[in-house]
This record gives structure tokens, sequence and C-alpha cells, in this order.
């Protein structure tokens, strides 16, 4: 084992000694507060049963202004803002097969380090307390069906986890038809907050969101949709993953999948 490999290793515990058991448990807390009950038999129950879709769709794509005595200035009215066309998110995924050279291409270019272990996205103190886990469908060539693959972006290497899904955990990750595979973002809790104690909690969501508009647009450059979930069975999803949720809080998940914009790659 490589000397980087043993330091790799040890990471979790050195942070560990200087995390304050106050602040964890207060960042634990309230990240529970967050939780979900997405897959339960209590999600249809108490998720927002006092909205209507039509409630929803006043909500939807809408700016907010902040008074109506302001002035108006600059900017013009263009049917696309932005220079880059972003797919509408994956609804329901095609048929097709993605070999896993690809995803570990698009997890290298989005948020692999240089030589100097930066990497395409900002993060506070250079910490980079997120963590990316890739886990595959039986459609991902090149790994056993199921697979669960760490992303370890200074080596641009996949950390081969031991534990499988299985079709049945698979299907239930999300309610999303045909996914060929989902990357899952995780807050490495003890990298998080033994610098910057509670605002790493802050830090590290502010991280994810770099990663995943990374690993969208440039999946989407190879052809492949996307739709980024906060609403997922947290715990069970963890515990799939053979994650210690002591350690590692999950933060979202992302599914990957061909649209109407590529059926087969």
């Amino acid at each position: 084992m490589s000397t980087d490999d043993i330091s790799a290793l040890n990471q979790i515990g050195f942070a560990s000694q200087f995390v304050d058991p106050d602040v964890e448990h207060t960042v634990r807390i309230f990240h529970h507060h967050c939780f979900t009950c997405a897959g339960s038999t209590l999600e249809k129950r108490i998720s927002a049963p006092f909205l209507s879709t039509e409630n929803l769709r006043l909500a939807e794509a809408k700016e907010s202004r902040f008074s109506y005595l302001s002035d108006i200035v600059l900017g013009h009215t263009t049917p696309t803002q932005t220079t880059v066309s972003r797919w509408p998110s994956l609804q329901i995924g095609q048929p097709g097969t993605v070999k896993f050279e690809k995803i570990a291409a698009i997890l290298g270019q989005a948020i692999g380090a240089d030589g100097e272990g930066r990497r395409p996205y900002p993060s506070g103190g250079a910490l980079y307390s997120a963590e990316a886990i890739v886990v595959t469908s039986d459609r991902v060539e090149g790994l056993p069906p199921f697979s669960v693959a760490h992303y370890l972006p200074n080596s641009n290497r996949f950390e081969l986890l031991p534990m499988q899904f299985g079709q049945d955990r698979y299907s239930a990750i999300a309610p999303i038809e045909g996914p060929v595979f989902y990357v899952a973002y995780f807050i490495n809790l003890k990298k998080a907050t033994f610098k910057y104690r509670s605002r790493g909690y802050r830090l590290a969501l502010l991280e994810i969101g770099s990663m995943y508009q990374q690993i969208a647009a440039i999946a989407q450059d190879n052809g492949i949709a996307s739709r980024v979930l906060a609403g997922f069975s947290e715990y069970e999803f963890t515990k799939s993953c053979g994650l210690d949720s002591r350690l590692f809080l999950p933060a979202a998940i992302h599914a990957f999948g061909f649209s109407g914009h590529a059926n087969d790659q």
C-alpha cells in the first residue's frame, strides 16, 4: 500500500481527534430535521398534504421581486438567458447501456483533482468534505451489477465497496423509471466539522451543489440526462451502501439515464 493510500485511510481518524462532540451533536440533530419520509409508509400521510398541484404550479419556475417600488434596469428578455442549455430533469429513462469507463471519465472530468490536489469546484479550506458514491444498475458494463463504488478524486480511482444493492433495492432508491446509475453525495462529518465546526456543514452543502452541477453538465455532454433528488430514504440508502451513518450523512442522490435526447451511448 502506497503512502498516499495510507494517508487517505487515516483522514477520518485524523479529523476525529479535533471534532468538538457538542458541535457534532448539533449538526447531526439539524441534519436529522432535514430527513424525509420518502420511501416509507408515512410518505403520503405527512408529505405536504395541504399543497395541491395548482398551488405548486404558481410557485414553479418563477422569479421573486423584492419590491414593486424598485426600478428595473439592464437585462433584456431572451428565450434562453444562459449560454448553456440544460436539459429537463430525467423523468423516464430509455433503454441503453453505458460502460463504467464512461462513468469514470465523467466523474474524472467533473470532480477529479489536478496534480496539486485542486478540484474543479471550490471547497472551504480545501478540505473537500463531500464524498461521491456511484451505484450501478445491471445496465452498466465493466462492474458487477448493482455495485457500490466510492470515487477517489486525487488518484482518479474507485474504491469498490463490499455491498451490493440487488434489483429490488435498486428499484426502490427513487421513483424514477430506468436510471442506469446513481451518484450519491455524502457529507464526511468529521472532515466537515473539525476545522469550521457547525459552519463546515453549510460549506459541505455548498460543495455538493457544485459537484452535482459539474457532473450533470459533463454527463449531458456525453448524452446522459440526470435528476437530483433530496427526497429518499436516507438511512436505508446509507445502510445499503455499507456506510456508517455516524460518519457519513447523505445529502442528495443523482439519477442518470437516457432521455429523449439520447437513447443509446
